[in-house]
Parts: C-alpha cells; structure tokens; sequence
C-alpha cells in the first residue's frame, strides 16, 4: 500500500459492499477514506474535516441524499466536488445545482478513480474537458467526445472545473450549458480553448483545436 496520502475522500453509501469495495481501492492508491453508512457520522466528521471530494448515494434509508447534500452545502463553506451515485436515473439531479459527476450503479470502477485522481493529484493532460448539464435520458456529450477516441473528463458544475484547471491541463474545453454561465466562467478559467457546444457538428469542428 502507498503511504504517502494523496488527497482525502468521504463516501456516504448505505450499499456496504460497495463501501468495503471504493475503500480498498482508493486506499490501495494512497487515499486517506473515510467511508460510512451512516448519516450522522458522516455529517459529524465533514464538519470537522474538508476532504478533496464527496461521494453521496442519492437513495439512503434513513434521510434522502438531496437532504444530506443541502446540510453539507450549509455546514461547509468551502466548495468540495460532490459525486452521486445512484441504481437509477434521476429527473431531480437534472435540475440540481452543485453537482460534479454523477455515476450510475454498478459504478465504472476505473473513471470512478479517475475524477479522485483528478481532484487529489492532477497532473491529467485530457484532450477534451467537457462541462454539460445533466440529461438522464440522454447520450451525454462526454460519450459523443469518447467516441472520437480523445481522452475525455466531464463535469456538471462550473465551481467543479475551476477546482480541477488548478492541478490539470484539458487542451479544449467544450461547454454545453447556458451561454450566460458560460461568458462568467471564460473570465475566471483563462483557458485559450473554450469551445461551445450545440450539436454533433461542433463536436466534430473540436479536432481543429486538437491538432
């Protein structure tokens, strides 16, 4: 096991194995792992400590997870990226704000790792950096890019991109959202390639910035 911590995760899951199952990997890559079914603890321990990213289950048992995330965005000040995780799709997260990545269940293991890698270490030289609103019933824009065999990382909040421009360098970025959000971001991001996206033309014009 690498002991050199390299960023500090919490996970609220009320789905032990996959609690057991996040914990031994991401610990195995030298995560410090605070993982818990429990809300109390997990609410308890947060406000205490600012881990790098925050894994939630959207369907707990005792407490719905929209309610553990409003708590966390009025217990903590700073902006920690928020990852969901749920057995099905949600119309809600459609129109939720705040959110970084959401990951249908079974979780992809290894782009599970990735968005961690990501916030924690950096170092992540993406092709595309792609920020898009969530469509549960929709082809995300992130598999359209993937398709291209470019290598890809998407976001659903802009909060969550600044975070990751400070440790990582996407050659384009590609924005799918409301133009207004998108004008705020260029002045913050000051990233040569911020590209706008409407519809799969656009995606195919991006392989003139990659070159």
């Amino acid at each position: 096991m690498n002991l050199n911590k390299t960023g500090k995760i919490f996970i609220l899951d009320d789905d032990l194995l996959f609690l057991d199952l996040c914990k031994s990997i991401l610990e195995a890559r030298g995560f410090e792992v605070f993982a818990t079914a429990k809300t109390d603890d997990f609410l308890k321990r947060i406000i205490k400590e600012k881990p790098d990213v925050v894994v939630l289950d959207i369907n707990l048992p005792d407490v719905s997870g929209w309610e553990v995330l409003g708590i966390l965005r009025s217990v903590v000040k700073e902006y920690i990226p928020v990852v969901l995780t749920t057995i099905e799709a949600d119309k809600e997260l459609a129109a939720a704000k705040g959110i970084a990545h959401y990951f249908a269940k079974p979780v992809d293991i290894e782009r599970f790792v990735a968005v961690m890698e990501a916030y924690c270490i950096g170092g992540k030289k993406h092709d595309v950096l792609v920020v898009e609103d969530y469509h549960p019933f929709e082809i995300p824009l992130r598999e359209e890019v993937r398709n291209k065999n470019w290598y890809c990382f998407g976001v659903y909040d802009f909060a969550a991109v600044e975070l990751y421009l400070q440790k990582n360098s996407p050659k384009v970025i590609c924005v799918a959202k409301d133009k207004k959000e998108l004008e705020a971001f260029k002045q913050k991001a000051k990233h040569s390639k911020i590209i706008y996206v409407e519809n799969r033309q656009d995606i195919e014009n991006l392989a003139l910035h990659l070159g």
